[in-house]
């Protein structure tokens, strides 16, 4: 998986501060408490098998962001949706063919754009068939996923929910 940064050079132009894989990843390992089972992995391109998942740290921004070439994601040991009110977290996940991710709620507004495959995103009361182009919201509610057969990609920004509004 490919990341390119921009920044601001020396001489005061814009550059390329790097290009090349997003350097922070996280894969499933059985003897990892919580954190739903995922341990820090270099990052690249990682094909996650059938029935499991990576996620792709792309980048995060405070409640109050600047602009920056220091990567934010290289400091992160473990993987997790706990993002503080009005912060935001870029993820990509990769689903492998079959992945099942139970019922499962997030402190997050999650912006999501399925880039590859297809996945049933399954919510209280139905589910719904989402495919490559295709956008989604998930309001911090429950919500599970499962893959399609030849797996999923979705790009997801995820934004802080208030503290009066995390359950």
């Amino acid at each position: 998986m490919r990341r390119v940064v921009t920044g601001v050079g020396a001489d005061g132009r814009s550059t390329v501060s790097s290009d090349g894989h997003a350097p922070v990843a996280f894969a499933p390992q059985a003897d990892v408490p919580g954190a739903f089972g995922l341990r820090r992995v270099a990052g690249g391109t990682i094909d996650p098998g059938r029935g499991s998942s990576v996620v792709n740290e792309l980048w995060s921004l405070t409640g109050e962001p600047s602009v920056t070439i220091d990567d934010p994601t290289l400091g992160l040991e473990s993987f997790g949706v706990d993002v503080p009110a009005g912060e935001t977290r870029w993820i990509i996940t990769q689903m492998g063919p079959g992945l099942a991710a139970p019922m499962h709620s997030t402190p997050t507004i999650d912006y999501g754009l399925v880039v590859s495959g297809d996945v049933e995103l399954g919510l209280e009361d139905g589910s719904v068939h989402l495919h490559a182009g295709d956008a989604v919201v998930v309001n911090g509610v429950e919500h599970s996923w499962v893959a399609g057969p030849d797996g999923c990609l979705i790009a997801t920004v995820m934004v802080g929910l208030r503290d009066a509004e995390r359950a």
